[in-house]
C-alpha cells in the first residue's frame, strides 16, 4: 500500500525526485533502503534537509523503522546515525553546508534530501540553492556516483529544482527518467481508498486539500488562466526574471496578453525585474515607468493574461508582487 523504492530505482538514475501524497511512505522507505545497504555492505548514507531547525527532532530517527531490523541496535548520536555502535550515515542542513568542505565522505552512497519543496508560509529556499546543493552534493560524491532521492509532497512544481534542471512532469504515466534524473509522481490506489475510508478522509474528500492529501494534486498550483497562446498573436516585449526570459505576446484577435518562454531576440522592448537580472540593453524596472509593462500589470488585474504553462503562472505571480 506504500510506495516501493524499487521500482525507481530501477532506473538507476543519480538524482531522484519523488513527489508524492502525505504519508504514502516517501521517507520511510528511503530510510529503509539505507539501512538495508549499511547492513548488508557498509554503505553510508547523509539525510539533508534545508535549515537546522528541521533537524530538531533526529533523535527520534529510527523510532518508526527499528522493529523491521530485530537484532541490530540504532542510536542517535549528532549528527551522526549509529547502527550497531558503528557509523551508519549522518545529517546536516543543507544552509550550512559549505563547511562541509574539507570533510571526506567515502564511504557514503546515498544522500536523501527530503521536503525539497517549500510551503508557502514556510522558510525561503536559499539564495542560489540549486548551487548550494551542487556543492555540497561534489563535496559528498568527489569522483563517485552517489544516488540522491529527493523527497517532498505534491506541493508546487515550481520550486528551484526542477526550474534549474528544466524537468516536465511525466506526461500520461507517473514516472520518468532522462538524461540521468528520474521524476517519479508517487500514486497509490490502494493508498487512496484506504485513506477514503477513515474518518478524516471523508472529511476531507472533495475538498482542495482532499485532492492533494489523496490524489497527490499539487496544492498550490491552480490552472486557471493557464492555456497556449492562439496563432493570433504579435510580439510585445521581453522581461528577464530570476535569469530565465519570458515574451510577452498579443492576440490581436482578443486584445488577451500571453506570457511564454517564446522570446523574439530582435524586439528592443526587454526589461530586468531585479538588479541581478540586469544587463546590457534592458531596462531596469524598478523606478522607471513602461507603458508597455503597466499595460501587462493593468490587463493581469482585469484578468486578461493568459500563461502557457503552471511554472510561468506561478514566476509570473512572483514578478507581479515585485511589481505591483
Amino acid at each position: 500500500m506504500y510506495w516501493d523504492i524499487n521500482r525507481c530505482l530501477s532506473y538507476n538514475c543519480l538524482f531522484n525526485f519523488i513527489v508524492g501524497a502525505r504519508g504514502v511512505g516517501k521517507t520511510y522507505g528511503a530510510k529503509r533502503y539505507v539501512i538495508k545497504k549499511f547492513i548488508q555492505s557498509g554503505e553510508q548514507f547523509v539525510y539533508v534537509r534545508r535549515y537546522k531547525d528541521e533537524l530538531k527532532k533526529m533523535k527520534r530517527f529510527f523510532e518508526d523503522i527499528y522493529q523491521e531490523f530485530p537484532g541490530h541496535e540504532f542510536k542517535v548520536s549528532p549528527p551522526n546515525f549509529i547502527i550497531d555502535d558503528v557509523v551508519a550515515g549522518t545529517y546536516m542542513p543543507l544552509s550550512t553546508a559549505k563547511i562541509e568542505k574539507s570533510t571526506p565522505f567515502p564511504k557514503v552512497r546515498t544522500i536523501i534530501f527530503d521536503e525539497f519543496i517549500l510551503d508557502k508560509g514556510t522558510h525561503h529556499y536559499l539564495p542560489d540553492e540549486v548551487t548550494n546543493f551542487l556543492e555540497l552534493y561534489s563535496t559528498i560524491a568527489r569522483d563517485r556516483d552517489v544516488r540522491v532521492l529527493f523527497l517532498s509532497n505534491a506541493l508546487t512544481q515550481t520550486n528551484p529544482y526542477f526550474l534549474y534542471f528544466n524537468i516536465n512532469l511525466p506526461y500520461g504515466k507517473d514516472i520518468a527518467a532522462k538524461n540521468d534524473i528520474l521524476v517519479e509522481m508517487v500514486t497509490d490506489e490502494e493508498y487512496k481508498q484506504h485513506i477514503e475510508q477513515t474518518r478524516f478522509g471523508k472529511l476531507i474528500k472533495g475538498t482542495e486539500y482532499g485532492d492533494y492529501n489523496m490524489g497527490n494534486q499539487f496544492l498550490r498550483d491552480d490552472s486557471t488562466f493557464v492555456q497556449k497562446k492562439p496563432d493570433t498573436v504579435v510580439y510585445s516585449f521581453t522581461m528577464k526574471y530570476k535569469e530565465t526570459y519570458y515574451g510577452v505576446w498579443t492576440d490581436r484577435m482578443t486584445g488577451y496578453l500571453y506570457v511564454s518562454y517564446d522570446v523574439d531576440p530582435t524586439n528592443h522592448f526587454s526589461y530586468s525585474i531585479t538588479q541581478a537580472d540586469h544587463q546590457p540593453n534592458m531596462v531596469l524596472l524598478k523606478g522607471h515607468i513602461s507603458v508597455l509593462f503597466d499595460r501587462f500589470l493593468l490587463y493581469y488585474k482585469r484578468g486578461y493574461v493568459r500563461f502557457e504553462d503552471m511554472n510561468i503562472k506561478n514566476m509570473c505571480q512572483e514578478i507581479l508582487k515585485l511589481t505591483l
